[in-house]
């Protein structure tokens, strides 16, 4: 059975809202095991490892990423590395750029873990980046009232896409994201019929 692969952001955690809608979707339609949503690590090239791990598992029988802020930052990385399709739910395509403001100790309210961001961080980010992304293999979703990244730079990183989901007002969070749990399973050819 085809996976899909839930890639939280930055100081977030794997029972994030949108892991939890997409994994009730899930069990709704039959299919509890479809979608995975492993903590990751603070420091990017261990998240990627972890990441690329989960892939590599689960390859054969097909996986879909979908990734949240910096996580939609990863899943496009690992789309390009891994030729995958993935869903980017306002990403932030400038992660290295804009964590640049989060260096120093840090706290993730969801898990309590306290750890240092620092500028050899930064340069795993810089390892990262996406120049010139497949536009098959993405469903961009965005939403003009994201009060963290600037929505216009995820539409010029990724001016060419599979799928583009673009709303007014809403919020980083993605409003109502709720929405679109059932077209995201048909996207990952969870559901098929």
């Amino acid at each position: 059975m085809t996976v899909l692969l839930y890639i939280h952001g930055f100081n977030s955690s794997e029972r994030s809202h949108k892991a939890t809608v997409l994994s009730e979707a899930a069990k709704k339609f039959g299919v509890p095991d479809a979608v995975v949503s492993p903590r990751l690590s603070w420091r990017p090239a261990q998240a990627i490892k972890q990441l690329a791990d989960i892939i590599e598992a689960n390859q054969a029988q097909g996986i879909t990423l979908i990734g949240s802020s910096l996580g939609g930052f990863y899943a496009a990385y690992l789309a390009e590395k891994y030729h995958l399709k993935a869903i980017l739910v306002n990403p932030a395509v400038q992660a290295p750029i804009l964590l640049q403001d989060y260096l120093g100790p840090q706290s993730n309210p969801y898990t309590g873990e306290e750890y240092e961001l620092t500028q050899a961080h930064m340069a795993e980010l810089e390892e990262l980046v996406v120049i010139d992304p497949t536009a098959e293999y993405y469903w961009l979703m965005i939403q003009e009232g994201d009060e963290v990244l600037d929505y216009r730079e995820a539409l010029k990183a990724f001016p060419q896409t599979a799928r583009l989901t673009h709303e007014e007002n809403g919020n980083h969070s993605f409003t109502e994201f709720e929405r679109f749990s059932e077209d995201i399973l048909r996207f990952a050819e969870i559901l098929t019929e």
